[in-house]
């Protein structure tokens, strides 16, 4: 597991929920119609206090609920531990790998080679 900022512990998802709903303006209603779950899959999402990071949610559910709001899928990652924060001095087109063993490698893209990454993302979001 990752730190966040200076330190701080990961938060639950319950709690990354509400940041989303409060920074977007939204109710679990309209959070729930923009996402497609339902508001009971949402309220049970943000009841699992207690349970850490050890529970687990499915990227894609995370990737939806991003999708969905705009919010960052890599600051909500970074938020519940599963990624590091990125720093705010890399360097632009630079991208973090973190690999299983948890050593990190950063890699520059070239101008080309962020096109091609951006076309990807768009068309994951197509599906």
């Amino acid at each position: 597991m990752f730190e966040t900022i200076e330190g701080e512990k990961p938060i639950e998802i319950g709690e990354a929920i509400e940041r989303i709903l409060i920074e977007r303006d939204l109710s679990v209603t309209e959070f729930s119609r923009k996402t497609g779950y339902s508001r009971q899959y949402i309220y049970n999402l943000m009841k699992r206090e207690g349970e850490g990071v050890a529970h687990k949610i499915q990227l894609d559910t995370l990737k939806t609920i991003c999708d969905a709001t705009g919010y960052s899928l890599v600051r909500i990652l970074s938020d519940l531990g599963y990624i590091p924060r990125p720093t705010k001095d890399g360097q632009p087109n630079t991208i973090i790998v973190v690999k299983k063993s948890g050593q990190k490698a950063e890699y520059s893209l070239s101008e080309k080679n962020v096109l091609l990454v951006e076309e990807l993302a768009k068309s994951l979001k197509k599906d």
